[in-house]
């Protein structure tokens, strides 16, 4: 008799704690559910770096404004091990370069997380979202570098560029949002 409920409540549902994963060549998807008292959402997030490099990512959330109002914009993570800096520093602006030929910027937030660890991150400026994936997509390489007045910044990180259409796409179509790339218009009338 005791067993029965015990078997009633491995029978109830349970919230569902999904996480999907797919490669791209260079670049990873991944597409977990987050659950919280008043909604279930689904993040969706392309990378590519690791294993000891700096993360290149883009993350969108379900539900959330999406394209064409809004892009998601490529982010550089970084985290150092325990009583280590991180190579970018806090405020420091970094420069997205694609292939040698076109750039877009953003400013370092550097900080010591809950566990004690610094970390670093910048984002590519809001503004050129759109075009900063219009390059990524046609482009073979990028390389994340440091900004220094009167010299060559130093390097970050190097990645492909190898999967990042695929991996771009897959993200946002396992948020539900478009694929399509085209500027917002606006009647100003």
């Amino acid at each position: 008799m005791r067993l029965l409920p015990c078997l009633t409540l491995m029978l109830l549902p349970l919230p569902a704690l999904a996480s999907d994963y797919w490669e791209y060549q260079n670049w990873s998807v991944a597409a977990n559910i987050r659950v919280t008292e008043q909604h279930d959402w689904r993040d969706c997030t392309a990378w590519t770096g690791g294993d000891g490099q700096p993360l290149l990512r883009m993350s969108v959330t379900q539900g959330d404004v999406g394209p064409p109002e809004t892009y998601p914009q490529l982010e550089l993570f970084e985290s150092a091990p325990r009583h280590y800096p991180t190579q970018v520093q806090n405020g420091q602006a970094i420069g997205f370069v694609i292939d040698r030929e076109a750039v877009f910027y953003g400013v370092a937030n550097g900080e010591i997380n809950d566990e004690g660890l610094a970390e670093a991150s910048a984002q590519v400026r809001w503004m050129d979202a759109l075009n900063s994936i219009l390059w990524m997509q046609n482009g073979q390489r990028m390389e994340v570098r440091t900004v220094v007045p009167y010299a060559a910044g130093e390097m970050v990180l190097d990645a492909s560029l190898a999967g990042f259409t695929a991996a771009y796409g897959k993200m946002m179509d396992e948020c539900g949002h478009s694929l399509e790339l085209r500027q917002l218009e606006i009647d100003y009338n």
